[in-house]
């Protein structure tokens, strides 16, 4: 099995926000930025879509961090928010836009304001729940199944189908 990655299917998503929810709560947590790692956007007529990062293999966001803060580790992009200098780098490379900077504020508390605090920006991108036992909790959260999660195989597999597809119509429509 291949590297794994979280897809959208926006004919799917009702644009409840359950998926944003999840990822909220997954990261409101000591030590991390309580902030959703995926946005709903509307996308057409009445249409909405999960926007998320595609842990690309030769991710423009990596390749932009003058720190090292974005990295490949594995078959996903990851991150290592005490080298992030908010520069926004990563924000302007990612195609998809699933990346962001956030302000945290340096030695507060999670929900504490402190007087003589600092912000500092930090980068904010889909890890993936890597470290979550049940996986994604978007796509655990998405009543209306619009996420899911699929490996290479699958997406070789699919993209197989479809160009065969788009041959034989190729094939109909020449005869």
């Amino acid at each position: 099995m291949g590297s794994k990655f979280v897809i959208a299917d926006p004919r799917k998503c009702v644009g409840c926000k359950a998926c944003m929810a999840a990822c909220l709560v997954k990261h409101f947590v000591p030590g991390d930025v309580p902030i959703a790692r995926l946005n709903v956007v509307q996308v057409g007529d009445g249409m909405t879509a999960p926007v998320l990062c595609h842990h690309c293999a030769d991710a423009p966001c990596v390749a932009s961090c003058p720190t090292g803060a974005l990295y490949h580790d594995g078959d996903r992009v990851g991150v290592k928010l005490s080298r992030c200098i908010g520069c926004r780098s990563c924000v302007v490379a990612c195609p998809f836009g699933a990346v962001t900077v956030a302000e945290r504020l340096n030695g507060a508390k999670l929900g504490d304001l402190k007087v003589g605090t600092t912000p500092n920006a930090v980068v904010i991108k889909c890890d993936r729940c890597v470290d979550r036992a049940g996986g994604p909790a978007c796509v655990e959260a998405c009543t209306s199944f619009a996420l899911r999660i699929i490996d290479q195989d699958e997406i070789d597999a699919n993209t197989r189908a479809h160009r065969g597809r788009a041959a034989a119509d190729l094939t109909q429509m020449t005869q």
